[in-house]
Order: structure tokens, then sequence, then C-alpha cells
């Protein structure tokens, strides 16, 4: 299984590995720190043999650009047409919620505070998100 996490923060990169862990889950994780870096990646999947991931992962606010950004690069390429795209972030405008709904994203994950809610509801989450796209990611 391959994630690809667009996240800015290292902290909650590792939050994440850490959710997918105590989910059982085996999955390889393509960061990227910014935007345009995610940009660039979506442009690029399924070619040249770079991977498409089986889930795409999505802070909203990124240095030099937003989600939004990124779901609209994703739109662009046809071999991501079929792969659920997620924001998760702390807190997001109705305004822009509806944009990245507009622009392709499947849901909303809001980052918990707390450590054990994070890791129970992200985790939880991204194990029914890719479990729903046919493929077991279960260790």
């Amino acid at each position: 299984m391959r994630i690809f996490l667009a996240e800015d923060n290292l902290g909650d990169v590792f939050l994440i590995e850490e959710a997918l862990r105590r989910q059982s889950l085996v999955c390889q994780i393509d960061h990227y720190a910014t935007a345009e870096e995610a940009i660039q990646a979506a442009e690029l999947c399924g070619e040249a043999g770079t991977p498409v991931p089986d889930l795409m992962m999505l802070d909203y606010n990124l240095p030099r650009g937003n989600g939004s950004d990124i779901l609209a690069a994703a739109g662009r390429n046809p071999k991501l047409a079929a792969v659920p795209k997620v924001i998760v972030t702390s807190f997001l405008q109705a305004d822009e919620l509806a944009e990245a709904l507009e622009l392709g994203a499947s849901c909303l994950i809001t980052k918990p505070v707390d450590f054990e809610s994070f890791m129970r509801d992200v985790g939880a989450k991204i194990a029914e998100l890719l479990q729903a796209g046919g493929r077991s990611a279960q260790a």
C-alpha cells in the first residue's frame, strides 16, 4: 500500500506513521513538505515508473500553496482519478472545504488535539479509506 502525504509538520507525519502502525497497516509513505513538491509529484504519478498511490492525504495549509492546489493538479492526472483524496487538517473554513470537495476530496479528517484520539480516529479512518479502495492494507 502506498500513501501520498502532503504535510509540512514533521510531528504530524510521525503521528500518521504511528497511527498506521497501531492499525497494523503496512504502507509506503511518499512525503511532500510543500504544496509545490506535492503538485509536481501529483503531475508525475503513473509516468516513467512513478507509482500511483492507494490514498492521497493532504494537509490543507502548506507552504507555497494549499490542498486545493494539489487536488486540482491530481484532477488533471487521469491516473489519479480513482485514488481517494482526503484533506487532513486542524481547521478549514467552510468555503475551503466546499472547494476541496468540488476538486475531488472524498472527505475531511480533522486532526484531533490529543495523542490517543489522533491514534484511534485518524488511524481508523485511514484503514477504512484504504479498505474501501478494494485493497487490504492489514499486516
